[in-house]
């Protein structure tokens, strides 16, 4: 039978491992929102000609191995539209998140696609990206859907959950609109507006 010591030894060192935990959580918490607040930050970085063929090169370059591995497949058309005056890393930003969150959340045993392209409509750039993966139930997570913190497919994939929430803030800072049209296992459409 444990002794008073034992109880005690153990009660230290559970209050401990707690103390650790609570204290790793919020480090956590004060770098997430100091990558937030950095958002604002770069507001200040002077605006640069983005070609929106050239951010995505980039990004498969950056994860060309996922992309093999994952097989990946890509439909792009920036034939209408192909660059816009505005914040270079909002714009990779908001490319890198979509298209991560687009092989995260992919069907298995389904070929993943993923179409982004770009249009002009009354002089507002329209960004669409498209792919088949696992979608989102909006009905019962849409008002949600751009929380800090949130994910819909926990078991599916790694993930803090501000991924979707940094597009929207990133998206709003360039006076833009975000929308999405999603449906469980039929896949998931962004639609951005961004005003050149």
């Amino acid at each position: 039978m444990a002794n008073d010591k034992d109880l005690k030894e153990d009660e230290r060192e559970y209050v401990m491992n707690s103390l650790t935990t609570s204290a790793e959580r919020l480090n956590e918490v004060i770098v997430d929102l100091n990558v937030i607040l950095s958002t604002g930050k770069q507001l200040n970085e002077k605006k640069k000609l983005v070609h929106f063929s050239k951010v995505v090169s980039d990004i498969q370059d950056s994860i060309r191995n996922i992309l093999e591995k994952e097989q990946v497949n890509f439909k792009i058309d920036f034939k209408r539209v192909d660059e816009i005056l505005t914040i270079k890393s909002y714009i990779y930003s908001i490319f890198y998140n979509l298209i991560s969150n687009s092989i995260k959340y992919r069907r298995p045993n389904e070929s993943l696609e993923i179409a982004i392209e770009s249009y002009i409509v009354e002089k507002k750039i329209i960004l669409t990206f498209q792919d088949n993966g696992l979608g989102i139930d909006l009905k019962k997570n849409g008002d949600s859907l751009f929380g800090l913190y949130k994910r819909f497919h926990k078991d599916k994939a790694e993930g803090k959950g501000m991924g979707l929430y940094m597009v929207k803030v990133q998206v709003e800072k360039l006076d833009g609109k975000i929308s999405v049209k999603s449906e469980l296992n039929q896949g998931t459409k962004f639609t951005i507006v961004l005003i050149p």
